[in-house]
């Protein structure tokens, strides 16, 4: 990609090394190219003689057969300013970090060019995040918006770490949630919780002081030490766990002082719990649920939980694949103009998925990997893949086509496991895929009716988005659709990468058409 600022330097001997790139716009229905330089504020004006010869060089180096506009925009270092983009920053590309972050956390001081930014953290939060790497990401950011040097600092915001953290019971009767009753059986750790719990799939937003009841699975601790302020040197431990109601199961986080250490490690997996608590988007972007208080419950005789789940395998579940973040793209140079999407793709969360199988008929075959994608306000932004070991091996005409053999799958998980993390992970978002209603989802389906789970997310097939859209091809195959938009599709027939590819033709589908 051409870097417009470093050849108009090399040209010019750095006379003009204090310009920046804000953005280029080329309209082609217009037959316009708009180029918007930045400079700093220290400088006066940029002569209209010195504008003159940029362009005519512009001109002469890209021979655009457009007409060339250049626009300058001064960079003030508005105080206001760089905190908005700052949090925007966090609103864009760390969305588990926004509870934490406001307008009165984030403060800056600059000196000419040289701008310090001190943001307040609570310290749980600092002990778990890379510093290095978020500083680096927030300057970064910010180099694109403004011309100066910046400084990126964390501190511990001491207001949100109390030692022990008092919290008020809601009553029944404040909610309208639908709520089941359990018994008390021993208090573990904070004050006493009215047992009337709330059912967790009844849960998708944040909220204050939750009720949650269920049993606990996948128990975890991570000892840390306070790296800053006056708890410098303290080691803390970390619990998370989760906690499976039969109507759903929700991600918990408990920050474990000295005082209840054994409470905690005395906690078995299989027990269930009563627990007051807050719900708020994780560290991964996540709903979560920061516990505050534990009591250990058991169903009440009048009252059945929501069976609508009820499964053994389910409640004895442990995570088996931990999907991952993929890099955002960020716009360049030159043409870079970033996609604009319809309210499909940038209202939703969508998954898009493809499997892998055995064979063709869902009730005899099984599946052998399953790969999907999520689209996030027009950004792929997480993978889910993993393989899953069948009963029966694998045809050798089906390992061929796939090059999957039965030593990939030899230690996979049971495809069982698999499902389990895959419904997690699509809760609340619409499902897409290539031909998954006539294929794909009639697997998934049968996997997820026999152990009690039931997909009712959206579904869009993406197929028939292509054969309701103007495209001209001569068949609806994935590969022939994809080359027709101008995409790639490397590996095909391997799970991730025909998911992928299939984001990519649902994303392309739904531009906003000019």
């Amino acid at each position: 990609m051409v870097n417009i600022v470093e050849k108009i330097n090399n040209q010019f001997n750095n006379k003009y090394n204090y310009l920046k790139l804000l953005n280029v716009i080329y309209d082609l229905d217009q037959n316009t190219c708009i180029i918007t330089f930045l400079f700093p504020y220290t400088i006066k004006d940029i002569s209209e003689e010195d504008k003159k010869e940029i362009e005519k060089f512009l001109k002469e180096f890209f021979l655009l057969n457009a007409v060339l506009k250049i626009k300058y925009k001064k960079s003030f270092l508005d105080e206001k300013l760089i905190v908005a983009d700052i949090i925007e920053f966090f609103t864009i590309n760390k969305k588990g970090l926004i509870p934490y972050i406001s307008i009165d956390n984030i403060s800056s001081s600059y000196n000419d060019l040289d701008v310090n930014i001190t943001i307040k953290l609570n310290q749980d939060v600092l002990d778990l995040i890379d510093d290095a790497e978020l500083k680096m990401q927030i300057k970064s950011y910010l180099d694109n918006l403004y011309i100066a040097n910046f400084n990126i600092n964390f501190v511990e915001n001491e207001e949100t770490l109390p030692e022990e953290i008092v919290c008020e019971d809601i009553l029944p009767t404040q909610t309208k949630a639908k709520r089941y009753e359990v018994k008390i059986i021993k208090k573990v750790l904070g004050g006493d919780i009215i047992p009337k719990p709330e059912y967790i799939k009844d849960n998708k937003k944040p909220k204050l002081s939750v009720i949650l009841s269920g049993i606990m699975t996948n128990k975890n601790q991570k000892k840390f030490t306070i790296k800053k302020g006056k708890h410098a040197g303290e080691e803390k431990s970390l619990y998370t766990f989760n906690l499976n109601d039969n109507s759903g199961i929700i991600e918990c986080v408990y920050f474990c002082s000295k005082t209840h250490e054994k409470d905690m490690e005395a906690l078995d997996e299989g027990i269930m719990l009563l627990c007051v608590g807050d719900l708020k988007l994780g560290l991964n972007g996540k709903l979560t649920y920061y516990v505050k208080k534990i009591t250990l419950s058991d169903l009440s005789e009048n009252e059945v939980v929501d069976e609508s789940t009820n499964n053994n395998d389910i409640l004895k579940h442990k995570q088996v694949v931990f999907p991952d973040l993929l890099p955002r793209s960020s716009q360049s140079n030159l043409f870079d103009v970033k996609p604009q999407y319809n309210d499909f793709i940038l209202k939703n969360n969508i998954v898009v998925f493809d499997i892998e199988t055995t064979g063709l008929d869902p009730e005899t075959c099984e599946i052998t990997e399953i790969g999907a994608v999520k689209i996030d306000h027009g950004e792929i932004t997480e993978r889910f893949s993993s393989f899953a070991k069948p009963k029966s091996p694998i045809p050798i005409e089906v390992q061929k086509l796939t090059n999957i053999t039965d030593e990939m799958v030899a230690n996979a998980p049971k495809i069982e496991d698999v499902i389990i993390d895959f419904y997690e992970w699509t809760r609340g978002c619409v499902i897409s895929g290539y031909n998954i209603i006539g294929f794909d989802l009639k697997f998934i389906k049968k996997v997820a009716n026999k152990i009690g789970l039931q997909f009712d997310n959206t579904v869009i097939d993406t197929m028939i988005v292509v054969r309701q859209s103007n495209l001209r091809v001569t068949n609806y195959k994935l590969g022939t659709v994809v080359k027709a938009l101008d995409l790639s599709l490397v590996d095909a027939h391997r799970a991730f990468n025909d998911a992928y590819a299939t984001a990519q033709v649902l994303m392309e589908l739904n531009k906003q058409k000019k």
